[in-house]
């Protein structure tokens, strides 16, 4: 069984459907992301959003998989076409969604001076949305939800930059084996890591292991790590290496703690479902 955010019509739910296609799973929904990751740790699988192109890092998902024992097994990357869905365009003085689509549309609502309020995703707002009936509320959201639940689309493609895409993962219990085969697909790995010293150069001693070795970094990131003021966990992707071990191991002379999150396929190509 595969876990993600809903309700239907969620584009969580759209890259847990491209995962359930290649390992023929089912797909359930829940209400939010911590659900997801609480439902993984009875040794189930989950995708969640972890990286927006025009928001960044989606930043529960980076402090969940710190705090779970879970793993990355795939990850997909969503084009975002986020639609404004009501009933009446002239009365709206609120909009709801997710915190990211939200960020996403910023210049678009600031322009009208409506109010805004979050929920747990966008499919949750339409659903709201038709709830409520009300002219004056609307949700940002996709076109698929707004036709699940019978709410017109009132303007298309309301996403302040055209390049807008949200990278989703499947995770799993740490003790669980991968179900995905790459068969093709690129592959990379993701680690997070404390550093020994919070000293000048020694994130960049810890960053020439990567270089020395010739490794493309995707992405490094920090996040606090709530011990004190300036002190940090770094999360790092990087291209797949075939000697990760050797790659730890001299890690380790820089790092306090490293939590090795997977080495797992990108899935790309026709990711119709």
């Amino acid at each position: 069984m595969i876990y993600a955010l809903g309700p239907q019509g969620s584009y969580t739910e759209k890259a847990a459907r491209i995962f359930a296609k290649l390992i023929s799973g089912k797909v359930r929904l829940l209400p939010s992301i911590y659900d997801v990751f609480e439902a993984v740790t009875r040794k189930n699988l989950g995708v969640v959003p972890v990286e927006n192109s025009i928001e960044g890092s989606v930043t529960l998902t980076m402090d969940l998989l710190l705090e779970f024992p879970v793993k990355i097994f795939g990850e997909v990357s969503i084009e975002i076409r986020h639609c404004l869905i009501g009933y009446n365009m002239e009365k709206i003085r609120k909009v709801v969604s997710h915190p990211q689509a939200l960020a996403q549309c910023r210049k678009f609502i600031r322009e009208r001076g409506w109010e805004v309020e979050s929920v747990e995703s966008t499919s949750t707002a339409v659903q709201l949305v038709a709830r409520l009936k009300r002219e004056d509320v609307a949700a940002i959201g996709p076109k698929e939800a707004a036709e699940l639940y019978g709410v017109p689309v009132l303007m298309e493609d309301i996403q302040d930059y055209e390049n807008n895409k949200t990278r989703f993962i499947l995770i799993g219990h740490q003790e669980i084996e991968n179900p995905l085969r790459c068969n093709g697909f690129p592959k990379k790995s993701s680690i997070i890591v404390e550093l020994k010293e919070n000293k000048p150069g020694s994130l960049y001693r810890a960053l020439g292991e990567f270089a020395n070795r010739g490794i493309n970094l995707t992405r490094i990131e920090s996040r606090p790590s709530r011990k004190d003021l300036g002190l940090y966990y770094f999360y790092i992707d990087y291209e797949f290496y075939p000697r990760d071990d050797e790659l730890m191991e001299a890690l380790r002379k820089h790092a306090s703690f490293i939590k090795h999150l997977g080495t797992y396929c990108v899935i790309e190509g026709d990711l119709r479902v």
